[in-house]
């Protein structure tokens, strides 16, 4: 059986990128012919992780100027592969293109994914609402406030943004070698940061932030891991705010659970988020976080969470001032356990995922003997 993945933002080594390949990497792929649809020019490295899945990545831009083009190229791939899903990932009705060249294609099984709680364009999604709802044979969501906002009352799945969980687990052996790779003393606080440079993330905030804790005289660092459209306009802020010796950009890195056992606490003070695969991954290795109060509560299953207004920094300073050390082996193991109840470990959830797609083939080999 065939199926065709398309992050309509691009394929990048976070967030529905992230999602797709955590996935399929527990994923019997025997059962599948899996491709992925890159609308932008993919780094090396990850479009390398998937093919050595063994899944075919095309690259197929998808740019606002030539939409047309992109949409007869996408129908030629799908008539040439005959598709039987197609697994549409977003975060508006903007997935309409995809989905209406699938329909006119012949593709049966139509997946329309949402992955957060809003967008950037509001009024064309709204415009493209009533098409977008004629479109999908499946609403699927990463959590409820996802669901919600594409779907409204409407019927969605959710599937979880699950993780690896021994992969993001605490380790303290790989905390002290990575905090001497970053020349940090015992008595320094660090603080991390792991998203895309973009208005979304809010990295402004956390330079602010930043500029505010060095005034009070706190030992304090913090590391951004991460790249995109924001990062040279980041960069000359932290530059103009004096604060290269107190703000790193760490780049893309691929080594997550040795960055964030290294570090001691976890920040996102995104304006909106879907379901951010981070903030799960950060509570499995035990670490404390604060996440700004934009962020559904969804994502929240342990008590390493605290949630602040992004509108009152006080409040996140203070919440830094006051750190006070956990055992982090122990957090980790309990987290663990809590992830699985929270149905966030990916060995359980890719079992649900595939016994999803077969059902939804089924149902198609059914109606074609009827």
């Amino acid at each position: 059986m065939k199926i065709l993945h398309i992050p309509t933002g691009g394929l990048f080594s976070d967030g529905i990128g992230t999602f797709i390949y955590s996935y399929l990497e527990c994923m019997d792929l025997d059962k599948w012919e899996v491709t992925v649809l890159a609308t932008n020019i993919p780094l090396l490295e990850d479009k390398a992780k998937f093919e050595n899945l063994g899944v075919q990545v095309v690259v197929l831009e998808r740019e606002k100027t030539a939409i047309i083009h992109y949409m007869r190229q996408l129908y030629k791939l799908i008539r040439a592969n005959k598709y039987d899903i197609i697994h549409v990932h977003g975060s508006s009705s903007l997935m309409s293109i995809e989905l209406s060249v699938a329909k006119i294609a012949g593709v049966p099984v139509r997946i329309a994914h949402s992955h957060n709680t809003t967008c950037d364009h509001i009024k064309l999604d709204k415009a493209l609402r009533p098409v977008f709802h004629k479109l999908y044979t499946q609403a699927w969501a990463c959590g409820e406030g996802a669901g919600k906002w594409l779907f409204t009352n409407r019927e969605y799945t959710i599937i979880h943004n699950a993780r690896n969980i021994k992969r993001y687990q605490f380790s303290e052996s790989k905390r002290q070698q990575f905090r001497k790779k970053l020349s940090l003393k015992d008595t320094t606080l660090a603080l991390g940061h792991v998203g895309r440079f973009n208005v979304q993330k809010n990295h402004e905030f956390l330079v602010l932030l930043m500029e505010n804790l060095v005034i009070q005289g706190l030992d304090v660092k913090l590391f951004l891991v991460g790249e995109g459209s924001t990062l040279s306009k980041i960069k000359n802020m932290v530059s103009e705010k004096f604060l290269e010796d107190r703000v790193f950009f760490l780049g893309h890195l691929n080594d997550m659970k040795s960055f964030v056992s290294a570090m001691d606490i976890m920040l996102l003070p995104s304006l909106y988020e879907g379901l951010p695969l981070v903030s799960v991954e950060w509570q499995i290795n035990g670490i404390q976080c604060i996440l700004s109060d934009t962020i559904t509560k969804e994502c929240i299953y342990t008590k390493q969470v605290t949630s602040l207004p992004i509108r009152t920094p006080l409040y996140w300073e203070k919440a830094i001032r006051d750190f006070c050390p956990e055992d982090r082996l122990r957090q980790t193991v309990e987290n663990q356990i809590l992830a699985r109840e929270a149905g966030y470990d990916i060995e359980l959830e890719s079992v649900k995922l595939d016994t999803l797609y077969n059902k939804l083939i089924m149902a198609i080999k059914d109606r074609t003997r009827k």
